[in-house]
């Protein structure tokens, strides 16, 4: 049975859970026992509603089945392009540089140029002020190629550049110099793209646990793709817990990343799936890619349902890791200003609505550049599309 919810203003499915309605209109002091008892995380709890006081359950004596507790949000494709909107920072002459966003990645090397490419230029396409790309000396004079406008830092260590034999001290030295001059611009950072391009090198990867042990510890903002999942999927500790991130598996390192969780994925819906592996991780926000892109914390299930395009070319994906990680950016400016989280539009959580905008722009790009190159499209024609994508979407904040 349906019922009215003052803060979305629309009906809402009984026993939906409503983010911070607790916080924001005390439901839960309202609400007769035992559902005043059921706060959930990041303040959730049960919408106030009669027929609530029917549930046999009490969470003095036993747990809370977080699956019954589970739910897709309600909100529309057009409420959640309307709550993205508000995050978006007004464009102004009075703004300096980096206010609207100062992004970097972490990925690169001699083999994968593109993918690092793709994903910083989509920050700057999409509205970041500055985007670094912190990758191995062999892609650093290629990446610079590619455009000016990517500041580029050859840091992390190429196991092809040593002796096979390079004995450990002097290996650890090598770690230490390329750690420290990571670290050393990480702080400058508002969102940290980790694995477009990075490879398998396992002096790359060495350096990279380190920096995600550095980020986490200073609670630094990292949106993970490709190689960086191969990574975190191998080291799971690295993330599990921690709230500040965001994953972003296509199918096949989606199904990794169940098998290393031990999720059986046979015989459940889309929905049971993601959330079933972003409770497992107890933490990370998780993006599923695929016709529809799921978006979950365990908790609640969103989807960006846009169009996009046909075609599904190589680095596409990064176009994607690129827009969510510059709407992250403009979401800590937007929670800075705004302090608490309840009024955050929609009662969101502010990564899932990052999520949300960037995997919106990014099919929203993609279905204009197909309309034009159809087959023969390309990640490049996506990116060259973003600017009439971000126009048509957040044009009234320009």
């Amino acid at each position: 049975m349906p019922i009215s919810c003052k803060l979305l203003s629309r009906p809402v499915a009984l026993g939906q859970l409503c983010q911070s309605t607790c916080g924001y209109l005390a439901c839960a002091q309202q609400a007769r026992r035992p559902v005043a008892a059921l706060r959930l995380s990041r303040r959730e709890c049960l919408l106030a509603f009669p027929a609530a006081a029917t549930l046999e359950h009490n969470t003095a004596t036993r747990p809370i089945n977080s699956k019954a507790f589970s739910t897709m949000a309600t909100h529309s494709q057009e409420d959640l392009g309307k709550f993205s909107l508000q995050v978006v920072p007004q464009l102004s002459s009075e703004l300096s540089k980096g206010a609207s966003g100062k992004v970097a990645t972490i990925g690169g090397c001699r083999e994968y140029t593109g993918a690092p490419y793709f994903a910083s230029m989509t920050c700057l396409r999409v509205g970041a002020d500055l985007s670094h790309v912190f990758c191995t000396s062999g892609a650093a004079t290629v990446i610079k190629s590619y455009s000016p406008e990517l500041i580029v830092h050859p840091y992390l260590p190429d196991s092809t550049d040593y002796d096979d034999e390079l004995p450990e001290d002097k290996k650890q030295k090598i770690f230490d110099k390329s750690l420290g001059a990571i670290k050393h611009w990480l702080e400058r950072f508002d969102t940290i793209i980790i694995g477009p391009g990075l490879g398998r090198d396992e002096m790359v990867h060495h350096v990279v646990i380190e920096a995600i042990k550095w980020m986490r510890e200073n609670n630094k903002h990292m949106v993970l793709d490709a190689d960086g999942l191969y990574i975190v999927t191998k080291n799971l500790d690295l993330v599990k817990g921690y709230k500040n991130c965001i994953l972003t598996p296509n199918k096949n390192e989606f199904a990794r990343l169940a098998k290393q969780l031990d999720v059986d994925l046979e015989d459940k819906s889309r929905q049971d799936q993601v959330e079933q592996i972003a409770k497992k991780l107890n933490g990370p926000l998780l993006v599923q890619k695929g016709a529809k892109d799921g978006i979950s914390d365990g908790n609640q299930t969103i989807y960006c349902e846009g169009n996009g395009s046909k075609r599904r070319a190589g680095g596409q994906g990064d176009v994607m890791t690129g827009a969510i990680a510059t709407h992250l950016a403009w979401i800590l400016t937007y929670q800075d200003r705004v302090q608490d989280p309840s009024k955050f539009p929609g009662g969101l959580p502010p990564l899932m609505l990052a999520a949300w905008g960037g995997c919106h722009i990014a099919r929203v790009a993609a279905e204009l550049s197909f309309a034009v190159h159809k087959r023969s499209m390309v990640a490049g024609d996506v990116i060259d599309k973003l600017g009439e994508a971000i126009d048509k979407l957040y044009g009234s904040k320009t």
